[in-house]
């Protein structure tokens, strides 16, 4: 059998732990015939929070930018996932049950974020700033452009350092390397690479799609859906899907395609994704951001009164902010100083303006990210909970009980949980005199 890898598999442990009949794999929490299966799916979600709050576990801590919202800032409105919507790479729903997802490919259809891997959840900022020409944008953070007429452009950083302006297209150049998904124009038309290390390979030249209504003619080149480039066998090929039937009316060249003119999302710098907005279908949309609380902190980036930042998209609690201490001589300050941060109503309240570097443990939901040794925990967890209502007794909650101390120590041992320390500030009358 594999290791954890959904939510059912830690159930089954949990009613091992029971002495329980196991549930159907395939109907998991549905199964009827289990009397276990309902009691573990009502606990499940609630207790695997709980877990994640209790400790700073390495698998679930996350890192992103938050800057202190002022008078522009929007809030990211993520639409429920539609399985009749071509999302893009980049794209941000919401599922059922209210958790983020971002895209990470494109042309996304009919993928449900809960059950496959085309979507990965997205632990970043929910305040979206309007974009300030000069600036610099870490990995990550969310900006966003308008003309002023009520309608806007979202775009999301792909690294840091940067400095682009979002909407300025990147032209196409022989001597640049580009990757998959990144788009580029050339001749004014815009083109997206399918490839990785897409180097010197001229956009203009790059075979269309196969077309299911286009006939080819001899010699022909194609893309087909596979990526592979295809050539016509004969004249007058018509209907016949490439990937189906090569070496009948195609022949695989066996080279990639490395530029496609179809796809879904926008141009702009490759350094940015534009992820929402007009002209971009199933992107996500923004919404106005009202502060009523906290009372007296911001909404002004400035020093004066302390400032407000929107908490990012599922998080649980503060991590260590520098979890491997500062290397200093002997004797000498740090350099760290006093933090201000109050986390407060879904902000934190700083007199820092930012940006704000914050680490923090996240609301992770996919089984497969988690450690081993907690996933094991959790289930001692869960079976403490439905024991007395499963086996109609409570003699066997003291030994799962133990079994639960026991798999959490041995998940401390193999630094399961990060248990790092923050350097304490430097106290002022020691370093000015230093």
């Amino acid at each position: 059998m594999p290791a954890f890898r959904t939510p059912v598999d830690i159930g089954q442990r949990a009613l091992q732990h029971c002495g329980a009949q196991r549930m159907d794999p395939n109907l998991g929490f549905s199964d009827p015939t289990s009397r276990g299966a309902g009691e573990i799916g009502f606990v499940y979600d609630k207790l695997r929070e709980a877990e994640l709050r209790r400790n700073s576990w390495v698998f679930s801590i996350k890192e992103t930018i938050l800057r202190a919202i002022d008078q522009n800032t929007m809030l990211l409105a993520a639409a429920l996932w539609s399985p009749l919507t071509t999302y893009f790479k980049g794209s941000i729903v919401a599922d059922q049950n209210g958790n983020i997802w971002r895209s990470n490919t494109a042309n996304n259809l009919n993928n449900d974020p809960l059950l496959t891997t085309f979507w990965e959840p997205y632990f970043g900022p929910v305040t979206v700033s309007l974009y300030a020409s000069g600036g610099s944008y870490s990995a990550g953070e969310l900006v966003y452009t308008t003309p002023g007429d009520g309608t806007y452009l979202v775009y999301l950083s792909l690294l840091s350092s940067n400095s682009d302006v979002p909407g300025t297209a990147t032209p196409w150049d022989a001597v640049t390397t580009f990757f998959k998904n990144q788009v580029v124009t050339r001749s004014a038309v815009a083109y997206m690479s399918l490839i990785d290390l897409n180097i010197n390979q001229d956009p203009a030249s790059a075979p269309a799609l196969w077309a299911v209504g286009t006939t080819y003619a001899a010699a022909a080149r194609v893309g087909g859906s596979d990526g592979f480039i295809y050539t016509s066998v004969g004249s007058g090929n018509l209907g016949h899907d490439p990937t189906l039937d090569a070496g009948v009316h195609w022949t695989n060249t066996g080279v990639l395609n490395p530029w496609t003119t179809v796809f879904v999302g926008g141009t702009g710098s490759a350094k940015w994704l534009l992820i929402g907005g007009a002209g971009s279908p199933g992107g996500v949309a923004l919404t106005k951001l009202d502060v009523q609380y906290p009372l007296g902190a911001g909404p002004v980036t400035q020093d004066i009164t302390r400032n407000a930042f929107r908490l990012p998209a599922g998080f649980l609690r503060a991590g260590y902010q520098n979890a491997k201490g500062t290397t200093t001589w002997l004797g000498g300050p740090t350099g760290n100083t006093y933090r201000d941060w109050d986390f407060e109503n879904g902000y934190l309240i700083s007199q820092e303006t930012g940006p704000i570097r914050l680490r923090f443990g996240a609301d992770v939901t996919d089984v497969s990210l988690m450690d081993s040794m907690f996933c094991e925990g959790l289930a001692a967890r869960c079976a403490i909970a439905i024991a007395p209502t499963v086996t109609q007794s409570n003699a066997d909650v003291g030994e799962i009980a133990s079994e639960y101390q026991k798999f959490m120590s041995e998940a401390r041992a193999i630094n399961a949980i990060e248990d790092g320390y923050d350097d304490q500030p430097d106290d002022d009358y020691v370093t000015v005199r230093y």
